[in-house]
């Protein structure tokens, strides 16, 4: 049962945009590297940074507020776990996911919401499909622990149908940093990829295709989805977080041109967060995508499970499994073409 909704609990929940703004301030000031060596007090940190004295110590003292930073009421210091994520030179920094999860786009979309929620579409802030966003760019960048842990279940789920290939030619569709079709080219020496994605995407996946050691089996493309020369024919399409975007209509019409060059016996994985299967509060995080797919798409939403196995059934396929990546809402389904589509 949910709780109940107190005074408390109101303002707490009101204010808590003024903890993810000083959160994002601290992340781009580099806040928690001027204390990586230990505590030390605002005038240190202002001089070290170049930022002025009074407006250091008061987002510092606002952060020891908010358990963001350890204070004795004179110096300042990293609480445990903020040496490796929010320091920078630290290979497990985590600070990049801020301009995801608090976009600036987002950021003022929400402004708008009451608005976007009468109206039923983004108004101004509409834009999420639109070529070149920054956004995307970012997105491609900085992945979050989520992704790796749906591109292990991804190679999980593929591992059987996969092994002993003599070739496997895949498609990487609105790739992002392509980081599915790396890992499988990594995983399966018979793997080449096509990654397409927005022109100002691509340089991410030549950095993860490097990171995977597969740089010369990972070819990219750019272009849209839905009118690219997707080329072909692949045993394997992957789209992953890609239908989220859009309404199930264009959901199929994009199934459908994925339909068109799959290989006999190949098989397309969506990855992504669904909604529907868990009880809402344990699927959070798909429904923080939905409010962004609102805000910022014409009909995008994490979908339900069974919207997604209807709109591979309209597109010609037929789902084989449906994998749940540990205990998110988030999950890997492998469908081939029917046989009488």
């Amino acid at each position: 049962m949910t709780a109940p909704i107190t005074r408390q609990t109101l303002l707490e929940t009101l204010q808590a945009f003024k903890r993810t703004a000083v959160l994002r301030a601290a992340i781009r000031l580099r806040i928690y590297d001027a204390l990586a060596a230990g505590p030390t007090t605002p005038e240190k940190v202002a001089v070290e940074l170049g930022l002025d004295e009074r407006g250091t110590r008061i987002l510092l003292g606002t952060m020891a507020s908010q358990g963001l930073l350890d204070s004795d009421g004179v110096t300042y210091s990293a609480p445990e776990g903020a040496e490796t994520l929010l320091v920078s030179t630290s290979p497990q920094y985590a600070g990049g996911a801020a301009k995801l999860v608090a976009a600036d786009w987002e950021w003022s979309a929400m402004l708008d919401l009451a608005d976007t929620v009468r109206n039923g579409h983004a108004g101004a802030h509409a834009g999420l499909t639109e070529p070149d966003l920054p956004y995307w760019v970012d997105f491609a960048a900085d992945s979050t622990f989520v992704a790796a842990a749906t591109c292990k279940q991804f190679l999980a789920t593929t591992a059987d149908w996969a092994e002993g290939r003599d070739a496997l030619d895949v498609l990487d569709l609105g790739c992002g940093n392509a980081l599915f079709g790396c890992e499988f080219a990594r995983t399966h020496s018979a793997a080449r990829v096509v990654a397409l994605d927005w022109a100002s995407v691509l340089p991410a996946v030549t950095a993860q295709a490097a990171r995977s050691g597969v740089a010369h089996r990972v070819r990219t493309v750019a272009g849209d989805a839905f009118t690219a020369d997707l080329g072909g024919p692949y045993d394997l399409v992957v789209l992953a977080n890609l239908l989220p975007m859009f309404d199930r209509e264009r959901g199929v019409e994009l199934l459908r041109r994925v339909a068109a060059v799959v290989a006999p016996g190949g098989r397309v994985v969506l990855t992504g967060f669904a909604t529907g299967e868990l009880p809402p509060a344990r699927e959070h995080a798909a429904h923080g995508l939905s409010l962004m797919m609102l805000a910022g798409t014409a009909g995008g939403e994490a979908h339900p499970l069974a919207a997604y196995r209807e709109m591979f059934a309209r597109a010609g396929f037929e789902v084989e499994t449906e994998d749940r990546v540990g205990e998110l809402p988030v999950h890997v389904v492998l469908a081939r073409r029917a046989a009488n589509p």
